[in-house]
């Protein structure tokens, strides 16, 4: 769903103009630390103007996934380890999209975005509409997008599930002087159906076996709101720009998260700019969220020894009170008239809040990613 979605409205956070046709490959590798999760991704984008007034972008990824994930249990007696369930999947996707440009200050996108892994299908669909005003100083965005998910697990359960989700944006960006501008929009989204991760699960504590773990159950709805602030600033002194975000993040499992975020793009000479970024983010737990629950899950409610359990419940760190860090590193070259190289490299790390979850479930990762484009 995150793909589909994100690339889906993701063009609608800058202004779209008009550019030389060009081809670029990309590489990342993702890699997380003590044999956690590890992603090599490629990536094929091009763009083509098909005429002055259509042009045609699309893409192409290729993930292979291996490593383990944390099950959801907490560390057993005498150890500090959570366990660990291995996985091993590759992930196939693409998007096209067709900007359309009309009436002199309106570009409308529709887009088609695909993803398919070995147990997740997902087809997302997208419109965008940009609106120039104010001798182009002003740009207005809108957009949609509509995802359909597959979810085919052959863990706890063989049957297919399904989930849907909706997002709308409203945005703006506004040219505040030569050397300046403001970004803000405003995002609103919701999903439904199922939306437990098959690979995760709970312990209850009135379970004879503490080991056992019970599928989680997260509420089969959740609506998000996303507001987002950019600020641009170029420096001509140091021949430089600094830009400076900030994203609040809310939805009903009761996640709050701040994120801000700061990179700097400094030129070097004529062909080469680097690019230092840091980014923190602070997150409050899910409502629903533990590390073990009271009762038994496998007692029916008329059972004389039955403890009620929560309506919905999850182990999955991810939902739980935390922090990130991310700062990195990135260089672009432009070797010849034609063609330029990139390489980057970030840290990731991520901390708990509770001190209930075990410090072991957070991953640290290391990302290095390069790429080529060739304009023709």
């Amino acid at each position: 769903m995150g793909f589909a979605v994100g690339v889906g409205l993701q063009a609608l956070l800058v202004q779209r103009v008009r550019g030389e046709n060009h081809v670029d490959y990309k590489y990342e590798d993702y890699s997380e630390e003590s044999g956690r999760i590890h992603v090599r991704t490629h990536g094929a984008l091009f763009e083509i103007e098909a005429s002055s007034s259509v042009s045609v972008h699309g893409e192409l990824v290729f993930d292979a996934i291996s490593g383990a994930t944390p099950t959801g249990g907490p560390p057993p007696d005498g150890s500090k380890r959570v366990p660990l369930a291995t996985m091993d999947d590759k992930r196939r996707a693409g998007n096209v999209q067709v900007p359309v440009r009309w009436g002199g200050r309106h570009t409308t996108t529709p887009q088609l975005a695909y993803s398919l892994e070995g147990d997740y299908e997902s087809v997302g669909l997208s419109l965008n509409h940009t609106i120039d005003f104010n001798d182009k100083n002003t740009t207005l965005a809108l957009g949609f997008a509509y995802t359909y998910d597959t979810i085919m697990p052959d863990f706890w359960f063989g049957d297919k599930e399904y989930k849907n989700g909706g997002d709308v944006l409203v945005g703006v960006t506004q040219l505040l002087g030569p050397k300046t501008v403001l970004t803000a929009n405003f995002t609103m989204g919701a999903a439904n159906g199922y939306m437990n991760d098959p690979y995760k699960g709970v312990r209850f504590d009135d379970y004879p076996d503490p080991n056992t773990l019970f599928r989680e159950k997260r509420p089969g709805y959740r609506d998000k709101q996303i507001g987002y602030f950019a600020l641009t600033q170029f420096f001509t002194p140091v021949n430089g720009s600094a830009e400076l975000a900030y994203r609040l993040y809310h939805d009903s499992y009761g996640i709050m998260s701040h994120t801000v975020s700061l990179s700097w793009f400094q030129k070097l000479g004529k062909h080469v700019v680097v690019s230092p970024m840091f980014r923190f983010a602070d997150q409050s737990e899910a409502d629903f969220y533990g590390v073990r629950f009271p009762g038994d899950a496998s007692l029916p409610p008329d059972d004389p020894f039955y403890v009620p359990i929560p309506d919905h419940y999850s182990a999955d760190y991810r939902l739980s009170a935390m922090q990130t860090f991310t700062y990195g590193l990135s260089a672009t070259w432009k070797i010849k008239d034609r063609v330029s190289l990139d390489v980057a490299y970030k840290r990731y790390d991520m901390f708990g809040k509770d001190n209930v979850t075990s410090k072991d479930a957070y991953p640290n990762a290391n990302v290095f990613s390069g790429g080529v484009r060739v304009w023709f």
